[in-house]
């Protein structure tokens, strides 16, 4: 019975009519060009763009995205060497429209099948449309940004005096990056540079530069740098997506932006905390930064050693004056004691001798009222008591002598701690005017003035030039 059925089955098939692939193919064709007997307008996402092969023809698809991630309609693209070259002529006019990548674009052709496969085979490019359309969706993306109060939301953020530590967000090695990283390394400035790679043209780029900025903000720089170099108006049509304004909006760090040549704007430019005109004049916006604090701090040492120099000054003024008293107050102390000294000295001196005197006159009365040998007795122990006076005479003048001499010396060690050659010795100096006025501030002095400044060596002659501010 099975066998029976499958022999039913194979007579009806072989009933139905066969066609060759060549035959399939020429009626599909016919088909095709009946549907579309002339050119038709497509408007679609540029996806696979491919370079001029050898025969000069280019080949590219063009997509409708039903959504971000969802599924597309796709139709193969070619464009021919002539009519390649006739479109380009044309898009000379319109330097800022290029095919690239993930760009909208509408096209006109003629729609065939041929090699298996229905192509649509372009002569002509709308410039107009896609430069249009970026522009729409710019001004969109601008109003949406507004209204959240995101275009001020980065420029809130604040950029440091000193942004030494730098994170470049571009391409590796492009122009843009090495025009960032000279203009850095020339300022002669302390930069610390993080490089953080990314993709900044094409379908790409938008997810690239997304991932590089969160990557640059977790190095916790001072400084975004978002930067590419110029190119059409299409090229910078990443640096407009809303997603990627949004990123650069929310980012905790400042970025400065700068995209393309100076006539170029982007929405990134819009929501960035600065934007420069180019990717040199944004690492330029840091390195002023920098050198601005730098001669702000040099201006401040300057005050502050003008300042120390003027107190010294005073202070130099102050110390010749204090020296002056304390040497005059030395020399009178040290008078005071010799003077001292030598009173005390006369007084001991006429003391023993009205001493020696009142003994001597006893012994001569003692002398007249005993006979000899008691008188010489006596006179040897009055001998004893006046030589034994002596001494004690001698130890106290001595004693006495002793301490003013230490008096004296301690005197004259302060006096010579206080003296002037000494302090000269130690550095400083002492100016007077021609006439021997002690120079103690600026004021002291005007141009044209003659001065002698007094060194431990010596003196040096100089002339005022010009009066201090």
């Amino acid at each position: 019975m099975a066998d029976m059925a499958e022999m039913a089955q194979e007579a009806l098939f072989a009933d139905e009519p066969t066609l060759r692939v060549g035959e399939l193919a020429a009626r599909l064709t016919r088909a095709v060009a009946a549907a579309f007997p002339g050119e038709v307008w497509v408007r679609g996402e540029v996806d696979g763009l491919r370079a001029p092969n050898q025969s000069g023809h280019v080949y590219l698809n063009l997509c409708e995205r039903n959504s971000r991630r969802g599924p597309t309609s796709t139709v193969s693209v070619a464009l021919f060497r002539a009519d390649r070259l006739r479109v380009e002529r044309e898009l000379r006019d319109w330097p800022g429209f290029r095919l690239a990548d993930g760009l909208e674009v509408r096209v006109r052709g003629r729609v065939q099948y041929a090699y298996g496969r229905i192509t649509l085979v372009v002569s002509a490019i709308d410039p107009v449309h896609t430069l249009g359309r970026l522009a729409a969706d710019r001004e969109r993306v601008l109003r949406a940004l507004a209204a959240e109060g995101l275009l001020e939301a980065n420029r809130g953020l604040r950029l440091g005096p000193v942004p030494l530590h730098v994170a470049v967000v571009t391409r590796a090695g492009s122009a843009a990056c090495e025009d960032v990283l000279a203009e850095l390394r020339t300022s002669g400035l302390g930069f610390r540079v993080s490089l953080v790679d990314a993709q900044v043209q094409g379908t790409a780029a938008v997810p690239s530069m997304l991932r590089a900025l969160t990557a640059a903000a977790r190095l916790r720089p001072d400084a975004v740098l978002l930067v590419r170099g110029g190119g059409a108006r299409t090229d910078l049509a990443p640096f407009d997506d809303e997603r990627l304004a949004r990123a650069v909006a929310r980012s905790p760090v400042p970025v400065v932006a700068g995209v393309g040549h100076e006539i170029d704007s982007t929405v990134a430019d819009e929501v960035a905390h600065t934007s420069a005109k180019t990717p040199t004049a944004a690492a330029g916006v840091v390195v002023g930064l920098v050198a601005s604090a730098v001669d702000r701090a040099e201006a401040a040492w300057a005050g502050v050693a003008r300042r120390g120099t003027a107190a010294a000054a005073v202070a130099g003024g102050q110390l010749d004056e204090r020296v002056a008293r304390l040497t005059a107050r030395a020399e009178r102390a040290l008078a005071v004691a010799t003077g001292s000294l030598d009173r005390r000295a006369a007084i001991a001196q006429r003391a023993a001798g009205v001493r020696l005197g009142r003994e001597a006159a006893r012994l001569d009365g003692l002398g007249r009222r005993v006979d000899r040998s008691r008188l010489v007795g006596r006179l040897d122990r009055l001998d004893g008591e006046l030589v034994a006076a002596g001494s004690r005479l001698r130890r106290t003048a001595g004693r006495r002598l002793e301490r003013a001499e230490r008096d004296l010396a301690a005197r004259a060690a302060l006096a010579s701690a206080a003296d002037p050659a000494r302090v000269l010795a130690r550095g400083f100096t002492v100016t007077r005017t021609a006439d021997g006025r002690l120079v103690r501030r600026a004021g002291d002095v005007a141009a044209g003035h003659a001065l002698v400044t007094t060194l431990a060596d010596g003196a040096v002659r100089s002339t005022v030039d010009e009066e201090a501010p």
